[in-house]
């Protein structure tokens, strides 16, 4: 028999996914690890200005700051990686995704989670 064939799926329940599940889907078939389309989903999300409740677009809180969240799990090995709170980062998964590669502190809050995704981007 021939070679078998790679199975995948992704799913999104929010009209605002389309075009991350589109670009992902695109990648998926082009041998893109699930990581990584994953990955690139959520940010097509985050990075919409008009989108209010996530990411670029996201509605400040009663201060006047805006704080996202981001939680990233590879079905692999079941590495974590989850931010809260966190402040001045346009893509708060990708940070969560770093954060599930740790073997400590796989979940930061606030400050931390902001001065942990600035530390990485120093080093990029």
């Amino acid at each position: 028999m021939g070679q078998a064939s790679a199975r995948w799926g992704m799913i999104a329940t929010w009209v605002m996914s389309f075009d991350g599940v589109r670009k992902a889907t695109e990648g998926l078939k082009n041998n893109m690890s699930a990581a990584d389309a994953l990955e690139k989903a959520i940010i097509e999300v985050e990075n919409h200005p008009f989108y209010k409740s996530v990411g670029f677009g996201g509605l400040p809180n009663e201060h006047g700051i805006v704080e996202l969240d981001a939680a990233f799990m590879d079905g692999d090995n079941f590495n974590i990686g989850a931010v809260a709170g966190i402040q001045d980062v346009k893509n708060p998964i990708s940070v969560a995704r770093k954060l599930s590669e740790q073997q400590f502190n796989r979940f930061l809050v606030g400050n931390g989670a902001t001065a942990y995704a600035q530390k990485m981007a120093s080093k990029e």
